[in-house]
């Protein structure tokens, strides 16, 4: 967090306006992150009496690693972690992502790569990504110096870093492995692209490395989940959408709507189609909220309560015969369990100019924590990443509410003028070309596990290239980023299996080093995958 602010930001944090879902995260967290219960601390001195042994640290970083005539530097946040270090040359690496990085992804035992540490003898490090938590290159985030906040420039602090630490604490033959889910998922496969030389593999859990701007097959996984949990529920949610939807277009409809889900401003006569829009973009916020994260192994709530199960079972509940009273039922469930507002948990925020007002500002006592990692979020998928998850794909479940117009007048009116639907579309591009997108993702020694219920997966890369170790994983019945966080009892049984093989090739990426040996895949290699898998699935039965 922004120590340095935190008592000045306190009332703006309670009084924000923001969704507790926005663009596919919780507010001042990362996609990873959501929801954390178990892993988040609000202070690194709270991590630091939790796990004694982790250390948190500065490291000095470039501002401008393109630049050869700009030797400004800045102070970026990592987390070390020696508990397991024993040969001083096999070292994770956790790729930071979009909000704070607070330490536990570096301490945590029961994180899966953290177990893996363990056993390899690992020394372990957490970067937090610039421009979030307490590592800032410029202390404000204005449009302009919002400049130095892209993904190259992220890798090349990563390429530097690592650079750095292997001086610093004098790795002997380093084999360095990057671990990241989510966007620093992206990240971690986009580093092994780029700069193969200073790893020898990675792991990219639920990474998007297709840089769509019109995230409309989000909305359409979200669908699928639906139909494959219950017959009823996709029906269920098309009925009350439709209905919503003939009520937005009049003035009585929409007094209604004001009184079904208690709109703060409430709909009026002044009410514009941008209103209706950002109306409909908070509604679709719920369902993704509880599908993403899904099953996933954080707390007891995504373990059973914060499912697609439980909105199913809302939204087919049919004592209650009024579909649109159901989702209602549906926001108000999920704004207990994750509240924008804690005083106001039965307000749905109802202001498009209230989020730019918040998010729009570039001083950072204005923004707040939860503003700050909003607005650089925004900023990362108006200028390059796209991932504008939109519900206008043609006929689904949603409607077509939520449009891609409504995200491109968020980034102009955010960012300004410089930000329109041209630069938007051509950094987009810019961006896909650079990368290669999922049909054109080339590297070696990368695992990219991906869970068939993440709406994030229809962006993710499904190529296998064995003779690369380039290992796509789709896993059955979870969600995003699944494979990364503890196991539980009643767990989806893919997951053991999933874990046996990313485990497997870490293991055989710190063995080989493949700029020497090249990369390390065989036949041998397969059947043991099948082995360990097949063990897996009979302990799991």
């Amino acid at each position: 967090m922004l120590l340095a602010f935190l008592l000045l930001l306190v009332p703006l944090v309670v009084e924000s306006k923001l969704p507790p879902f926005f663009l596919g995260k919780i507010n001042g967290q990362t996609l990873l992150n959501h929801h954390l219960n178990q892993l988040t601390v609000t202070s690194n001195a709270g991590v630091l009496d939790q796990y004694p042994w982790l250390q948190v640290k500065n490291f000095t970083q470039k501002l401008d690693h393109f630049d050869p005539y700009n030797t400004k530097t800045w102070n970026q946040k990592y987390f070390y972690n020696p508990k397991f270090s024993r040969n001083n040359s096999i070292i994770f690496l956790m790729i930071g992502g979009e909000g704070p990085e607070n330490g536990k992804w570096a301490a945590n035992p029961d994180v899966q790569y953290l177990q893996w540490a363990a056993e390899f003898g690992a020394d372990v490090f957490d970067l937090e990504h610039r421009f979030f938590g307490d590592s800032w290159p410029i202390p404000d985030m204005t449009t302009n110096s919002l400049r130095y906040l892209t993904t190259q420039q992220a890798l090349a602090d990563l390429a530097y870093f690592i650079e750095s630490m292997n001086q610093l604490y004098g790795f002997k033959n380093p084999r360095w492995v990057t671990f990241g889910g989510s966007y620093p998922g992206s990240l971690s496969a986009w580093f092994r692209q780029k700069y193969p030389q200073l790893t020898v593999g990675s792991v990219a859990s639920s990474a998007p490395v297709n840089l769509k701007l019109d995230f409309y097959e989000y909305a359409m996984v979200v669908e699928d989940d639906l139909k494959l949990t219950d017959v009823n529920c996709a029906p269920a949610v098309k009925d009350a959408f439709t209905k919503i939807q003939k009520l937005s277009l009049t003035a009585e409809g929409r007094n209604q709507l004001n009184g079904y889900f208690n709109l703060q401003p409430p709909f009026d006569g002044k009410t514009t189609k941008l209103d209706i829009n950002n109306f409909f973009g908070n509604l679709f916020n719920t369902f993704q909220g509880m599908t993403q994260y899904t099953y996933d192994g954080q707390s007891n709530s995504t373990h059973s309560d914060k499912t697609v199960r439980k909105m199913c079972q809302i939204m087919t509940n049919t004592s209650e015969p009024d579909t649109v009273k159901r989702v209602e039922n549906l926001f108000l469930w999920f704004n207990v369990m994750e509240p924008a507002d804690p005083d106001h948990l039965t307000v749905m925020p109802n202001s498009y100019w209230d989020v730019i007002k918040q998010v729009g500002s570039g001083d950072l006592k204005v923004l707040g924590p939860d503003g700050a990692a909003a607005r650089g979020w925004m900023w990362l998928c108006c200028n390059e990443i796209g991932f504008l998850q939109t519900t206008n794909q043609g006929n689904n479940v949603f409607g077509s509410g939520v449009t891609l117009n409504l995200f491109i007048d968020m980034c102009t009116d955010m960012f300004g003028d410089t930000m329109k639907i041209k630069q938007i579309m051509a950094g987009n591009k810019k961006s896909q070309n650079y990368y290669g997108g999922a049909d054109f993702y080339n590297a070696t020694n990368v695992v990219l596990p991906n869970g068939s219920l993440d709406p994030w997966h229809a962006l993710g890369t499904y190529k296998t290239v064995e003779s690369q170790a380039l290992l796509p994983y789709l896993i059955n019945g979870t969600a995003h980023c699944g494979d990364m966080y503890p196991s539980y009892d009643g767990e989806p049984n893919s997951l053991p299996a999933a874990r046996a093989f990313i485990k497997q090739h870490v293991r055989e990426f710190i063995r080989y080093d493949p700029n020497v040996d090249g990369p390390k895949t065989s036949a041998a290699s397969n059947s043991l995958f099948v082995v360990i898998s097949l063990i897996a699935y009979i302990l799991v039965q």
